[in-house]
């Protein structure tokens, strides 16, 4: 065999092993394209935004934004971890921290509109309502389908009075969200303020079908109802709204935003309303983390022994109590719930020296003598209770609520439904929007053989309450014959 044809025959053999090599060209060539892109592409490692003054805060706010931004360091590119570290900061009242952390969360993840949202609001709150505007005007360019963006753009517009920027944004909302009321309701205010309460009525009633528990929308249009003279309608959505301003459109975030609440006005206001809401074990916990980080505040610890006797624990608030008025002794505050803990254990005499060393401090507080005749209640001292229950109305003459708890005993204790029936009315011309009150009156005016005012009495309470269980009481009771 020849040495050419040797050299024919191995030729062939020679081109793998160039492709090989020119293939591994190419495979490192595209692993340092990848590498290159994933350095281009993979999110920015931002610094995590700590509140400049964190030795003056609150311990427990400390403690727990602490808490969170340490774990946001410990994953800084995870958006999320970041966005509830901005919710906390915002919870809280660090506004400048939580805008830079919204900021922040939105160049991590430039598809969540939350983030920028929530920036905008920070600044909102940081007092640039002006500089916030054009942020949410930007939002809504960036993301049209996002209903909450026109809400929130609606709600700037009206703080500076563009209104036709305003109406701009609640059409949009109306559009992308037809079962929310802050659409109906922000066009009706720009109606209001246009002097047009005719046409601000035709959306409000609107708002209101859609949420009659929407109190801001009750109150404006109670305001349009009062324009065009319609007086009786006026005061009792007036009074249903209570004066309250339209409340942001809610979102997953804002639903969040209660759980982060660490300052003790704030969960001394949620105990309140939790107890409100039928549940006040969830305020004793609260205020028994907080009592943790407070353990010697007076307000903190009177309040705690309050949620603990509402949600039936008066043996634990007793102790409570007993050292506040050791180092405080004209603590009146403890002097009350002390009594009330007393009478729900059974200790009625107990129960009522305490209340009255609380009227001997302050005669004129209403909450002491309420404090009175509840000991006296318990101690089946009807028509002294009534009484002090009196005496209490004396010191808080526009409290409702004090004469409906009159009208009660005299109805329910005393049998005396004439002077029950007056007490009742006086509860409900006080407070017009308190749905027991006007409850009570319609069950009393039945009794009385009154079946046409307590009809009345309905049609009131189903505006100010539709669907509530005071409704729902006196509608059956006037179905019986």
């Amino acid at each position: 065999m020849t040495s050419s044809t040797q050299s024919r025959r191995t030729a062939p053999a020679a081109a793998p092993r160039r492709w090989r090599v020119w293939g591994s060209g190419i495979a490192m060539l595209l692993l340092v394209g990848w590498g290159a892109s994933f350095l281009t592409h993979r999110a920015p490692l931002l610094p995590v935004a700590r509140p400049a003054q964190s030795a003056t805060l609150d311990p427990q706010v400390r403690a727990y934004v602490e808490q969170l931004a340490s774990l946001v360091e410990a994953d800084p590119r995870h958006p999320a971890k970041r966005a509830t570290l901005g919710l906390a900061y915002a919870a809280n009242g660090l506004w400048a921290e939580a805008r830079q952390t919204f900021l922040d969360a939105a160049r991590l993840d430039p598809t969540q509109p939350l983030a920028p949202l929530y920036a905008a609001v920070a600044r909102e709150e940081l007092g640039d309502v002006a500089g916030a505007q054009p942020e949410f005007r930007l939002l809504t360019e960036q993301h049209p389908a996002f209903a909450l963006g026109w809400s929130r753009l609606g709600d700037s517009a009206l703080r500076t009075g563009d209104l036709p920027l305003a109406e701009t944004a609640f059409d949009q909302l109306v559009r992308l969200a037809p079962t929310e009321w802050r659409g109906p309701a922000g066009l009706g205010e720009i109606r209001l303020r246009q002097g047009q309460p005719a046409e601000a009525i035709r959306w409000l009633e609107q708002a209101r079908g859609l949420d009659p528990a929407a109190r801001g929308g009750v109150y404006l249009l109670g305001q349009a109802y009062r324009a065009v003279g319609r007086t009786n309608e006026a005061r009792l959505t007036v009074g249903v709204g209570g004066n309250e301003s339209r409340q942001p459109m809610p979102d997953p975030w804002s639903e969040q935003a209660p759980i982060h609440m660490r300052r003790l006005p704030d969960q001394l206001a949620q105990a309140e309303e939790l107890a409100n809401q039928g549940r006040p074990d969830l305020g004793v916990a609260l205020l028994q983390q907080a009592h943790q980080f407070h353990p010697n505040h007076p307000g903190l610890t009177v309040q705690l022994a309050v949620a603990l006797n509402r949600a039936g624990q008066a043996a634990q608030a007793v102790p409570l109590l007993d050292r506040i008025l050791q180092s405080d002794p004209e603590s009146i505050a403890a002097r009350i719930a002390r009594s009330h803990a007393l009478a729900q254990l059974g200790q009625g005499q107990a129960a009522l020296t305490e209340a009255q060393a609380a009227t001997a401090l302050d005669p004129r507080l209403a909450q002491a003598h309420l404090a009175v005749a509840n000991a006296l209640l318990a101690r089946e001292m009807d028509q002294e209770a009534v009484e002090s229950l009196r005496t209490a109305a004396a010191c808080d003459p526009r409290n409702g609520e004090i004469h409906l708890e009159i009208g009660t005993v005299l109805w329910r204790n005393l049998a005396d439904l004439a002077g029950a029936h007056a007490h009742f009315l006086q509860a409900v011309e006080l407070a017009p929007a308190l749905p027991r009150a006007t409850a009570q009156l319609g069950l009393l005016q039945l009794a009385l053989g009154q079946r046409g005012a307590a009809r009345e009495s309905l049609a009131r309470l189903q505006v100010m309450a539709p669907g509530s269980p005071e409704a729902a009481e006196l509608t059956h009771a006037l179905k019986q014959p």
